[in-house]
């Protein structure tokens, strides 16, 4: 049994590949999908996924999105998608360390709220990458 799995950022096609199966971090929790899946779509949040596949599990840091699931295909569609073995643990540490730092120097209050919500997002991404580059 082989399922396709096809991870699509702006930038173009980040991964297609073959699979046994996918979990996914959906807005209410942890899905996996196999082959013959029931069809749908559904929204994703920030989180791991894991792929698995004859050969070993691999996993990968990915944005919010979309996952259209028809049966014999998973498509995910996010802003982006680092895989574990692409990581760079001292580049990611630094950018999350950077944003921190960041976010403390800035005054609490609503003039800094579209500002404090950016540098928020890229910690949480970058704690997403940390903990799959550690899996």
């Amino acid at each position: 049994m082989a399922l396709e799995l096809v991870v699509v950022t702006p930038e173009g096609e980040a991964l297609s590949e073959q699979v046994e199966q996918v979990v996914l971090p959906g807005e209410a929790g942890e899905f996996g999908v196999l082959e013959s899946h029931e069809r749908f779509l559904t929204p994703l949040q920030l989180g791991p996924m894991r792929i698995l596949r004859d050969g070993g599990d691999e996993w990968a840091a990915i944005s919010s999105g979309f996952a259209e699931v028809d049966g014999s295909r998973v498509v995910v569609l996010v802003d982006s998608c680092a895989l574990a073995s692409g990581i760079d643990r001292e580049a990611v540490e630094a950018r999350r360390n950077e944003a921190a730092g960041e976010l403390s120097a800035l005054a609490d209050d609503d003039s800094t709220a579209g500002e404090r919500a950016r540098l928020e997002a890229l910690i949480a991404r970058a704690d997403i990458e940390l903990e799959v580059a550690g899996r």
